[in-house]
């Protein structure tokens, strides 16, 4: 009903997944033509590190920035600078090193810390307070459905010999199409601000938003500390995959899938149990999943027995996704949305460089297998410390809304 109803929701729904979609396709189209083309297993660590290196230096900043935008505009002219670099691509890549697809991956990157913050920004301009876990829980299985269509069409193309160069004109035809839903978004919406502040000055106000707060500082520095390991699962999966299994990397994109699969049952879920959870117990669990999940491969010999536990997984996942963004929503002040979000989506993406980076050095140093131990375990104990250190955080949306009125 949201969706037929609220048509600038709609709009954002359509919009975003169509962006995500035609991020999937070309993330795996390019990771499959540096597997053809490159000649070292550090090829891949690198491949990671061009995704995550901008969000790492960029993210606060960019969301900064944003903080006085209207914020559709950001969103139509971050998916026009990718449509116009990915033309560009196509045209020179003949003369191209594989390497260079290092410097698209990077651009697309930046370009995505204009996209989401903004996306996420302005969520709680065009739907309601109590409509909001649903509008969440709709992103995420939005995001979840065209996930997996992405990676699954990916991976057939590939499979049927389709180039990787030929499926990022998909990527560009979908960028395209979600570019004019975007405009179509209404009433426009601009973050004002009472005076102009250098961009400096509104990254440490953002920090300092949350510092100032002991639930959001807990559950950020925790976020902080999971997301260094989590995010380094898919470079070891790769070398599993590749070294193990033996094994092409478009296989990774079923696991994802599998993943995906998982989070759109959890999403479904919270919308049922957040006002009645503690939320504390949506947001810990996924830790522990993802130990299991991790250390599962250990005894794996077909990369088809991988799916089931990373299926698992992603059901805990999709419940800490939509709790953690709904709480944000719920606890934070207007005027901080941007910076906050901007700060989230740094944590869960940046955290991945140093992750890949020790991940990279434990493949380097000890054996594939030795290091899917060690990262299982490390996973757990994390969870095991996040049960004792993250404060209560309550049910509901009350709290939060007295939170934002004493603000």
């Amino acid at each position: 009903m949201l969706l037929k109803e609220n048509s600038a929701f709609r709009n954002l729904f359509v919009g975003r997944v169509l962006c995500i979609f035609a991020d999937s396709v070309l993330f795996f189209s390019l990771l499959k033509w540096l597997e053809i083309h490159s000649t070292s297993s550090n090829d891949f660590t690198l491949f990671y590190i061009a995704f995550y290196l901008p969000v790492f230096l960029f993210a606060l900043p960019i969301g900064a920035w944003i903080n006085n935008k209207t914020l559709q505009k950001v969103m139509l002219y971050s998916n026009l600078v990718q449509i116009i670099l990915m033309i560009l691509f196509l045209l020179f890549i003949p003369h191209l090193s594989y390497k260079m697809a290092y410097l698209l991956l990077i651009a697309i990157s930046i370009l995505g810390l204009f996209f989401l913050p903004a996306n996420q920004a302005l969520l709680p301009y065009i739907v309601g307070n109590e409509d909001r876990p649903k509008a969440n829980s709709l992103l995420q299985l939005g995001y979840t459905a065209v996930k997996i269509l992405g990676q699954i069409f990916t991976a057939s193309m590939i499979k049927a010999s389709f180039a990787p160069t030929s499926l990022v004109i998909v990527s560009i035809g979908f960028v395209f199409i979600s570019l004019l839903f975007i405009k179509n978004i209404k009433p426009m919406v601009k973050m004002e601000q009472n005076e102009k502040q250098k961009q400096w000055k509104l990254i440490m106000e953002g920090v300092q938003y949350i510092v100032n707060q002991p639930q959001l500082k807990a559950l950020f520095l925790f976020l902080a500390l999971a997301m260094l390991f989590a995010m380094s699962v898919d470079l070891i999966l790769i070398s599993f995959l590749s070294d193990i299994l033996k094994v092409g990397v478009e296989n990774l994109s079923f696991i994802g899938t599998a993943s995906v699969l998982g989070i759109a049952i959890g999403a479904i879920i919270v919308p049922k149990i957040y006002k009645k959870t503690e939320r504390k117990w949506l947001m810990i669990p996924p830790l522990f999943a993802l130990s299991f999940s991790v250390g599962s491969l250990y005894f794996i010999t077909n990369w088809v027995l991988i799916l089931p536990f990373f299926f698992l997984q992603g059901i805990a996942l999709g419940c800490f996704n939509v709790t953690f963004i709904t709480y944000l929503q719920d606890v934070i002040s207007s005027e901080n949305y941007t910076r906050t979000f901007s700060l989230y989506n740094m944590i869960t993406s940046s955290m991945a460089l140093p992750g890949i980076i020790l991940a990279g050095l434990l493949l380097n140093k000890i054996s594939v297998l030795q290091t899917i131990l060690v990262i299982s375990l490390i996973l757990f104990i994390i969870g095991i410390l996040g049960i004792y250190f993250t404060p209560k955080l309550g049910k509901g949306q009350e709290e939060g809304i007295n939170l934002n009125e004493a603000v």
